[in-house]
């Protein structure tokens, strides 16, 4: 999709320069500061949990897991008691208690701590505590002024010494009820690490059930910096990587032409393999608009359902506004599945005003399609149908595309091993309607036939194919209703390769050089009075379409030509790991005769070759990636199409890519899209496209971002720009309390 900004055509040329080197500039100088700083900062982590260290288990006896127990000093009293003082440990497989004493109970499996008193579950979580009484099979007991560590299961850590921590807290009292629950009085919890207490939650009771993932708390005081921002009588939180029912922290901001709006999430975890998210939002403008969306996963299926409502908008003369869109995804068996891909939107002004996406806002149609596919050892079967909801008013009737109501497609290929023979089947039959327009049904087969010979110093492939369309029109009476057509379609590909070892920045490398030519012959069929539901002329803009047999998208047209492709391309492979470094490929077409079948009868074209193409792309380090594309008009002697690339990427939050794009004096843009990590925990986001031709940004999107490792807080800013020449400006702020993002009162 295209955005189509004003035309500013009249703008004088030393402005739109003037204008594209300051932003050029602007970019460089950004560009930059920020590869300066990621070598100053360097790609370090922040934000790792903790980790303590536990005494190794140790390996049970044929009869199942013995108590071990040391100390300074040991005293038995009787056959029941033992008693260890100074350095005083047990352990049973990978539980483990130490202490200054230690009193063990044979008879009841009891055992008894005081003194600087650590306990390690098998789990990886810790206690300390002043006191502690507990059954050693069990693990029912209680402890007194604790301090404690709760282990990530979901993390796995292959040290079994190591444990990584999710959260801790401390408590004046704990009762240990089972393996999996443990229940604090006058307790708090925190997901921060260790010395960080920016984020913690009081409570007159905590029960922590890691069998199901979530704790439960009376009277909660949430405090951030030591501020009081939440209280709930009685809540549940995630203390698990697994998904909780609850409250999901709000976000807010301004939108011009909607005001202030609020949104409060809802997280409904309904089974482990479905979820329904509710998004009730407040536009202090527009009114309440409510949204879902639910999502499912099952062993066969896969899919979700979004929507949204806003009734009686008063942006929008009262009217209600929706959307909806529904994927889904079914495997019936291995071979055959399904897929359903449906968007709804009320009105053509929809997704300007809700959606932050230029991409998305400047769409003019919806696709709507439901397929069933099958993908065999030689067949893949497709059949589908496909409808478009037009939400551009200004498309004319006559513009509008088709629908394809049903359109199934059949493709085969078969090798005849001996031989190195490939027989190949390409076939669709398609019912196109359109309310405006003539319907009919089109029917395309193309079989064909093609040899590989191949060798270390190159390849050759010859292919011959038929082309077969046949037409059922609707048309009027006294027009003609059925067409045929039938074209052979000959082809030949070939290439050499060649190799030399070269050096490059001291190091060992591999030159290829790979000339290849492409022959097509394919005659002239008379197709004049042929109706055009879906096919367009080949577009240059991209260096393998060269190499088509076809000089036409879509089956409504079989262009003739006698034609030769010839390409080159040398690459630079690193000697020791086989990568790609460096590519390099130039290519034309040259025809050998007129083409006289196109969308414009009356057209003929009598250019002797095509735009002169050439792409290259580079990896010159891990971090530096470009590529670079050029289409030079050979008759205009002038740049038809172009594009730039350079990309610097240290980690998933360092990058910067900058890129150009100018199309046949019509597109001319710079966009620039970075994450950057500047300071150990400062993020900033920066997305900008700008319109050389028209001097104007088309989209800006700003965004800072605050990671306190268990709290975030982030701010975006965007500007956008509409098709009425106006702009449309939104600030959204973000606040998240890591790990504690689903609260749900009231449980």
């Amino acid at each position: 999709m295209r955005f189509r900004g004003p035309d500013n055509n009249n703008a004088r040329k030393s402005e739109t320069t003037r204008s594209c080197s300051t932003l050029a500039l602007k970019l460089a100088s950004a560009f930059i500061l920020l590869a300066a700083g990621g070598a100053a900062w360097g790609a370090q982590g922040f934000c790792k949990p903790d980790v303590i260290t536990r005494p190794a288990p140790v390996k049970p006896g044929p009869e199942g897991p013995a108590i071990e127990l040391e100390g300074d000093q040991v005293e038995s009293v009787g056959e029941d008691k033992v008693t260890l003082k100074g350095n005083a440990t047990m352990q049973r497989g990978a539980q483990s208690m130490e202490g200054d004493e230690l009193i063990y109970y044979r008879n009841t499996g009891q055992v008894e701590g005081t003194g600087n008193l650590k306990y390690y579950t098998s789990d990886g979580d810790r206690i300390e505590a002043s006191h502690l009484k507990m059954d050693v099979e069990t693990r029912i007991g209680e402890a007194e002024d604790i301090k404690y560590r709760i282990s990530n299961r979901s993390r796995k850590n292959p040290d079994p010494t190591k444990s990584i921590i999710r959260a801790r807290g401390t408590a004046k009292k704990a009762y240990m009820e089972g393996y999996d629950v443990t229940r604090l009085e006058d307790a708090t919890y925190t997901t921060c690490n260790e010395g960080d207490d920016a984020v913690m939650l009081y409570a007159d009771e905590i029960t922590l059930d890691k069998g199901t993932g979530q704790g439960l708390a009376k009277n909660l005081k949430v405090r951030f910096k030591h501020i009081p921002i939440f209280y709930f009588p009685r809540v549940s939180f995630p203390i698990s990587d697994e998904r909780k029912t609850g409250f999901l922290f709000p976000s807010f901001g301004l939108q011009q032409g909607s005001g202030f709006v609020l949104s409060t999430p809802y997280y409904w975890n309904m089974a482990p393999n479905y979820d329904f998210t509710l998004y009730p939002r407040v536009f202090t403008r527009r009114g309440f608009q409510l949204g879902g969306e639910f999502r499912y996963l099952t062993k066969g299926s896969r899919g979700s359902l979004y929507g949204e409502y806003l009734p009686s908008d008063r942006e929008f003369n009262d009217k209600d506004r929706s959307a909806l869109h529904l994927k889904h995804e079914q495997d019936f068996t291995p071979r055959l599945s399904g897929n359903i891909d449906a968007q709804h939107v009320s009105d053509d002004q929809y997704l300007d005003d809700f959606s932050n996406d230029i991409e998305i806002s400047s769409a003019t149609t919806l696709p709507q399609q439901a397929s069933l596919t099958y993908n065999g050892d030689i067949w893949n079967l497709q059949s589908r149908l496909f409808a478009y909801q037009v939400i551009d008013n200004a498309i004319p009737d006559s513009s509008k595309p088709y629908d394809r109501l049903p359109q199934v497609t059949a493709n085969a290929d078969y090798k005849i091993k001996p031989y190195n023979i490939k027989l190949g089947f390409n076939g669709e039959a398609v019912n196109f309607v359109q309310s405006s327009l003539e319907d009919g049904w089109r029917f395309d087969a193309t079989p064909s036939i093609r040899k590989k010979v191949e060798n270390v110093w190159g390849y050759m492939q010859p292919k011959f194919s038929v082309r077969q369309t046949n037409y059922f029109l609707d048309a009027p009476p006294g027009q003609k209703e059925t067409f045929s057509r039938t074209v052979p379609v000959v082809s030949l590909d070939s290439g050499v390769y060649f190799e030399r070892k070269t050096s490059w920045l001291h190091r060992p490398f591999i030159q290829t050089l790979e000339p290849r030519a492409y022959y097509v012959y394919i005659p002239k069929v008379n197709q004049d009075d042929f109706p055009n539901f879906d096919t367009g002329p080949v577009n240059l803009n991209n260096f393998n379409n060269m190499f088509r047999e076809y000089r036409f998208y879509g089956a409504d047209r079989v262009g003739d030509t006698n034609q030769i492709t010839t390409g080159l391309t040398s690459r630079m492979l690193d000697s020791e790991t086989g990568n790609e470094w460096m590519s390099a490929s130039v290519g034309m077409i040259f025809f050998l005769q007129d083409r006289q079948v196109n969308l414009d009868p009356n057209q003929v074209l009598t250019d002797s070759n095509s735009d002169f193409l050439a792409e290259a792309r580079a990896q010159l380090t891990d971090r530096w990636h470009t590529y670079g594309f050029l289409q030079w008009d050979t008759k205009a002697n002038e740049v038809a199409d172009g594009k730039l690339d350079l990309e610097y990427r240290q980690e998933e939050r360092r990058y910067v890519d900058l890129s150009y794009r100018y199309t046949n004096n019509r597109i001319e843009q710079l966009r620039v899209d970075s994450v950057w990590r500047f300071l150990p925990r400062w993020h900033v986001m920066l997305q900008d496209r700008y319109s050389i031709r028209d001097s104007q940004n088309l989209e800006t999107n700003v965004g800072l971002e605050y990671d306190g490792c268990c709290w975030r807080v982030r701010s975006f800013y965007q500007r956008r720009a509409q098709s009425n020449s106006t702009y449309r400006n939104a600030i959204i702020f973000e606040f998240e309390l890591t790990g504690l993002a689903s609260i749900s009162a009231g449980v």
